[in-house]
């Protein structure tokens, strides 16, 4: 059985102290090479930059292990 971690994206998160936090969110599949691989065999992984667990608690927040909520920044607009 093969596994394979792929790098999704950053999430840039502050802390209520104001600490900001880049989360690092992964996908893990399990038998990549499967045409039809079910959702059960993939699951996604989050961690800050220095490798802490993140527990996301919807789409704009996170909880570190120590209980602490990141709240997500809004992503910087380019307009050229």
């Amino acid at each position: 059985m093969a596994i394979s971690i792929r790098r999704l994206s950053d999430v840039l998160a502050s802390s209520h102290s104001g600490r900001l936090y880049r989360i690092e969110v992964f996908l893990q599949a399990e038998n990549p090479g499967a045409a039809a691989r079910p959702i059960a065999e993939a699951r996604h992984i989050l961690r800050t930059s220095d490798g802490e667990q993140v527990i996301a608690l919807d789409d704009k927040r996170y909880r570190l292990r120590s209980g602490e909520v990141l709240t997500a920044l809004a992503p910087l607009r380019s307009d050229t």
